[in-house]
């Protein structure tokens, strides 16, 4: 079908528009100056059109065919998204959903309920157009589980395979899904299992639990161990993995001696990881069982942190 030169010229100036515009805005964050806050600050604002007129060119027919448009007007969507939630995060610091309750404020609820299944159909589009359901799947996950949908998640671990080079945007719309509970969470572990992705899923995660920050290193940590503790998860991480998640695990149990809930979270990973993985019960094994032994022994481990060293001892030497 022939495309109109002047509504391609007209697509290719909007596009343009949206990526400076993008970059302004990513520049402002990292910037973080007092100038640039209240620049970021105006998308806040009911009044402000910005946030508006890109929805609206997602749901005017007439630029269906654009996907580049698209993509960068998805991004957009998602990087104003992402700026007021942080704005309100003190006010509904607990509801899941807060991405989608500022979408409504900011523009209302009719064109929300136009764009919303706009979105999730460019989401479950990804055969056709895997960037645009990447961007889609993206903007859903600043708005929370009513509009991330759970059977979206087949879709997410298939582009993983289609789309090797955004896997770290990826991991974290995996990480939102699973921090959602309920079906969510179930079908991001089942599709894991059931998909190509899985595994390389399962890279990424292995990757932040090395290099990232001890809060989304827990956040890894808690989808890793939710897959290994599905049946027929054993074939989920390579033969090599297996070993660097060892010693990543040997290495930071004795770390968070000090800190409970963080201990919990390698320990239950550890565990998990030995009673699914013949590997893991031999990689290492000595130290693994004398760091175990010498967290029992310390005066300020306590008796929940005993009993997870026991679990992982048990599960390292099969004994259970």
């Amino acid at each position: 079908m022939a495309v109109d030169p002047q509504l391609e010229a007209k697509a290719s100036q909007k596009c343009e528009a949206v990526q400076h515009m993008i970059r302004r805005i990513e520049r402002a964050i990292n910037n973080n100056a007092e100038e640039d806050r209240q620049w970021l600050h105006n998308f806040t604002d009911p009044n402000d059109t910005c946030l508006s007129t890109l929805l609206k060119i997602l749901v005017e027919p007439k630029y269906k065919g654009f996907v580049g448009l698209r993509c960068v007007v998805l991004r957009a969507i998602q990087l104003i998204l992402r700026i007021a939630v942080m704005t309100v995060n003190g006010l509904h610091a607990f509801d899941a959903n807060v991405g989608l309750w500022c979408l409504v404020h900011l523009v209302g609820d009719e064109l929300t309920c136009k764009v919303l299944p706009v979105v999730v159909h460019m989401a479950e589009r990804d055969q056709c157009e895997p960037l645009a359901a990447c961007n889609a799947l993206m903007m859903l996950a600043e708005l929370g589980p009513e509009a991330l949908a759970a059977h979206l998640a087949p879709q997410l671990l298939d582009l993983f395979v289609q789309l090797p080079d955004r896997a770290d945007d990826l991991v974290e719309v995996a990480l939102r899904f699973h921090a959602q509970g309920g079906n969510q969470r179930s079908e991001l572990l089942d599709a894991a299992l059931s998909r190509p992705g899985g595994s390389l899923m399962c890279e990424v995660l292995l990757q932040i639990v090395n290099r990232a920050d001890v809060k989304r290193r827990l956040r890894a940590l808690k989808v890793l161990t939710g897959c290994l503790s599905r049946p027929g998860s054993e074939r989920l991480l390579y033969t090599n993995d297996v070993r660097v998640l060892v010693e990543i695990l040997l290495r930071e149990l004795p770390n968070h001696a000090d800190e409970e809930q963080a201990f919990i979270c390698h320990a239950d990973c550890f565990k998990t990881l030995a009673r699914r993985c013949e590997v893991a019960r031999g990689h290492r094994r000595s130290e693994v069982l004398q760091v175990l032994h010498d967290i029992q022994e310390d005066d300020r481990s306590t008796p929940i942190m005993r009993d997870q060293c026991a679990a992982v001892y048990a599960a390292v030497t099969n004994s259970e």
